[in-house]
């Protein structure tokens, strides 16, 4: 089977959890004898760039221009599901591939015009988060609280769009500025209509979009495979050892909605009997990372930068438990199930599809979003009762490996097969 695969990011450029899904599919149906080509915008090439990857993967990069993060904000909104450049070039790869089926992992950024011009074949649409609906993609306003969706005319739409502080004088036209989101959710609603079948990675997300009228018999819960092999790899270098034990950890990027400051002031409020690793970068929000480091007191709080994609294994490893601490609608974080793989319990926020994917105090424990006291007592408690986490280690299942979870996604294929 051919199969064409829309992305809006991918590695090495990109390692968010859309993107190495991506990548791992993409890797585990090669294997199984598909013929797979990932299509994407890439800052990394300077004209359409084809080339055939050392896992068989076919790469077909398009070029974003330079200047696209210092567009003025008319024109960042319009590029985030509108490109010509990008469509141009998505009708000489669906040409040139004649694909059996189009898979749409993301298309922000891209151009969500690309659903239409492969209304010839098949298509699927994984949806990784709230974008066909939210313009932000992750339903969290800018005063850090969970948001319901598109309300009265768009209008709190017009907030988050405005959070810059240059822009907040545009709030007093609410009725005008709320238009043009108006239009695009209409636009995409539209789109997303003629999409064959969904896949969303969690009973949560599915609910969100049922929520807003998209047909639930449209919608597949499929959890996410991992690749086992990656993540247990002895060969993966030992990594330097935490000062003292219990060792938490965080991996992710380090953005605010990913709630990094809530565990930090909560981790302060701890003796110096544990320890704290920080692995993710700050490159989208240095601000952020920098507010974070002042925000470290306590001595054995550490902060490494980005794990790389092999090393992720490694880094999981070495935790007693690792900590979530979003503050948004999370649907599936993989590392999570990364977590699972290598047997390590979650602390997680009591939000979103953390619970589903958290079973609170069997798995892991959850903990009121943003209350660092809360987890602070948590913590203290997987400090001064070491089998705290010990006995949850026998609960722990491994989610789907990745070929498992290929199988699934092939069957999907064949019932839409034209």
């Amino acid at each position: 089977m051919r199969i064409l695969f829309t992305v809006h990011k991918y590695p090495p450029e990109s390692l968010g959890g859309t993107e190495i899904y991506t990548l791992t599919l993409a890797r585990a149906l090669h294997a199984a004898g598909h013929r797979v080509t990932v299509f994407y915008p890439s800052s990394a090439v300077e004209r359409v760039t084809i080339t055939l990857g050392e896992d068989g993967v076919t790469l077909w990069q398009v070029p974003l221009p330079a200047t696209r993060q210092r567009e003025d904000p008319i024109r960042q909104f319009w590029h985030t599901f509108r490109d010509q450049a990008m469509e141009a070039a998505f009708v000489d790869c669906l040409r040139e591939t004649q694909p059996d089926i189009v898979h749409f992992q993301h298309v922000q950024g891209v151009s969500a015009r690309l659903i239409a011009l492969a209304a010839d074949y098949p298509r699927v649409a994984t949806l990784h988060d709230y974008w066909y609906f939210c313009a932000n993609s992750q339903l969290i306003r800018p005063d850090q609280q969970p948001c319901l969706g598109p309300s009265w005319g768009n209008w709190n739409c017009v907030d988050c769009a405005t959070a810059r502080a240059d822009l907040q004088r545009l709030r007093v036209a609410r009725p005008l500025v709320a238009l043009p989101f108006a239009a695009r959710n209409r636009y995409l609603r539209r789109l997303s209509a003629a999409i064959d079948h969904f896949i969303a990675p969690s009973h949560f997300l599915r609910q969100q979009y049922v929520a807003q009228g998209w047909p639930a018999d449209k919608i597949t819960v499929l959890e996410n495979g991992m690749d086992r092999r990656r993540l247990r790899n002895a060969q993966c270098p030992t990594l330097p050892a935490p000062a003292t034990r219990p060792h938490f950890g965080f991996l992710g990027s380090l953005a605010w909605q990913k709630g990094v400051h809530v565990l930090i002031e909560a981790f302060n409020q701890l003796p110096a009997t544990a320890s704290l690793t920080i692995y993710g970068s700050d490159q989208a929000f240095p601000a952020y990372g920098a507010q974070l480091r002042a925000l470290a007191t306590h001595p054995h709080i550490r902060f490494t930068g980005a794990v790389s994609y092999e090393n992720v294994g490694a880094a999981l490893r070495q935790l007693d438990a690792l900590v979530v601490p979003s503050l948004w609608y999370e649907n599936s974080p993989l590392v999570i199930q990364e977590a699972y793989v290598m047997g390590v319990p979650v602390l997680a926020s009591k939000l979103g599809a953390l619970p589903e994917k958290v079973r609170d105090g069997a798995t892991g424990y959850l903990f009121p979003a943003g209350d660092s006291s809360a987890l602070a007592a948590l913590l203290q408690r997987c400090i001064d009762e070491p089998l705290l986490l010990t006995n949850l280690l026998p609960n722990i299942v491994p989610p789907p490996t990745v070929e498992e979870h290929t199988a699934e996604i092939g069957a999907l294929y064949g019932t839409l097969g034209r």
